[in-house]
């Protein structure tokens, strides 16, 4: 999975997470756990209290009004999470995060017509935990002994990146990736996968290469 964001900003990036249920209060602990600030923000105070003493900052907010949710300083974060289990709110929220301006809005999908709509109003990633957790305790199952990586390291990250200009054309050992602490795990081309690609091989401009290395390194790489 790339993340296009952080090739955009030139400066700590903010987030906001709207709806603090069991996967937004994940949400916001993991980012503040990396380091970022994050914005907390829920219609129920119960909500709220669960990353009251996590979160940067975290409010109650009516998240179908757009004056509150500006008021609440939405429009001053660079990426958007919008995660609220009502279907009706997320779909509100979503548009409004979008009419805002803000540039990066990602979109919990309820089901396949949620996702079709959210697709509609422009969210730009749109995420289905149920069914990619399902997709991962199903290859456990008929997988014996499988190993989750990111459960056995979970100080490292595995992310997709597409190759900017001055990567394309290099070869794979002149990227020194490696003396970085960063290891080139694969590269998907024309619908075919290299797993732990030649040092020799070149990068093309089409390629999505995945890296394997702790996020800050990673972090610094793609900035």
């Amino acid at each position: 999975m790339k993340f296009p964001w952080f090739q955009d900003f030139n400066k700590p990036i903010q987030y906001a997470v709207i709806g603090i249920g069991r996967f937004g209060t994940s949400l916001v602990e993991t980012l503040i756990g990396l380091g970022y600030e994050v914005l907390a923000i829920d219609p129920e105070e119960k909500n709220v209290e669960r990353v009251r003493n996590i979160a940067t900052y975290s409010t109650v907010v009516d998240v179908t009004n757009g004056k509150e949710l500006h008021d609440a300083g939405i429009t001053n974060v660079d990426v958007v999470v919008v995660c609220l289990s009502d279907l009706e709110m997320n779909i509100l929220a979503t548009l409004i995060v979008k009419e805002f301006g803000i540039k990066y809005v990602i979109a919990r999908g309820l089901n396949d017509n949620h996702v079709e709509i959210l697709k509609l109003i422009g969210a730009d990633w749109i995420v289905c935990p149920e069914k990619e957790m399902g997709k991962k305790i199903a290859q456990k199952m008929v997988i014996p002994g499988i190993i989750d990586l990111m459960d056995a390291i979970p100080e490292a990250r595995l992310i997709e990146i597409v190759p900017t200009p001055d990567l394309v054309g290099k070869r794979i050992r002149e990227l020194t990736l490696s003396r970085n602490g960063i290891l080139v795990l694969g590269i998907r081309r024309d619908g075919n996968a290299i797993i732990v690609p030649n040092p020799e091989e070149i990068v093309r401009a089409s390629d999505r290469i995945y890296l394997f290395g702790s996020p800050s390194v990673l972090e610094d790489f793609i900035i």
